[in-house]
């Protein structure tokens, strides 16, 4: 949705990454978000209106980062996630999702990983 407040100011936006070179990839390349280079499952911080993420699927990681990052929700905040269409997805996940949608298959090309997009709201 449009935002009439456009970000100005450094540290309205945040990136957590743990790998150290896209880390600061990010930071050349978007200078007004603040980058945290660290374990998403090691972040901690206050509330967020709006977050949006591609968490690992690895062992139902991203079962954990979404519950994780689910937890900085501000009320009326809106996260925004892609995870693994499995069957611990489904039902973990599903029931905290406000919306749910199936990609199509090989949406991630080459890694067999059939997979949703799905938005909690807080």
């Amino acid at each position: 949705e449009p935002c009439e407040t456009p970000y100005k100011e450094r540290d309205q936006l945040h990136a957590v990454e743990i790998n150290s070179q896209l880390a600061n990839r990010l930071q050349v390349e978007f200078t007004l978000t603040k980058v945290h280079c660290l374990d998403f499952m090691e972040f901690q911080a206050g509330a967020f209106d709006k977050i949006v993420m591609n968490p690992p699927f690895a062992n139902g990681q991203d079962i954990t980062h979404i519950q994780h990052a689910a937890g900085f929700l501000a009320p009326g905040g809106r996260l925004v996630a892609i995870c693994a269409n499995g069957p611990r997805q489904n039902e973990r996940l599903r029931p905290l999702a406000c919306e749910w949608y199936d990609l199509p298959p090989n949406s991630f090309a080459g890694t067999g990983v059939n997979a949703a997009l799905l938005v909690i709201q807080g």
